[in-house]
């Protein structure tokens, strides 16, 4: 676990981690935690969050580019609960 990274976002990936349409191993959590800081940071500044910014932000955090759109997806159905 990174200490730099909030418990909520852990808990989050591991949220994300029951409904991924491909399985999530253990190696990814840190980099999936990093995903959502980044995301939730900027959606709760009501920044605009573009197709290339969401590329460039899972290249920072290590995340699978092919996970995005089922990311953009769990947080669309997270936010709306």
């Amino acid at each position: 676990m990174n200490n730099d990274i909030p418990l909520k976002y852990y808990d989050i990936a591991d949220e994300y981690a029951t409904e991924a349409a491909k399985p999530v191993g253990d190696d990814e959590r840190d980099a999936l935690a990093h995903y959502f800081q980044q995301l939730i940071t900027r959606l709760m500044n009501n920044e605009e969050i573009s197709e290339e910014a969401q590329q460039e932000m899972a290249t920072v955090a290590g995340v699978d580019a092919q996970r995005i759109d089922d990311i953009a997806e769990f947080l669309n159905r997270w936010g709306n609960e």
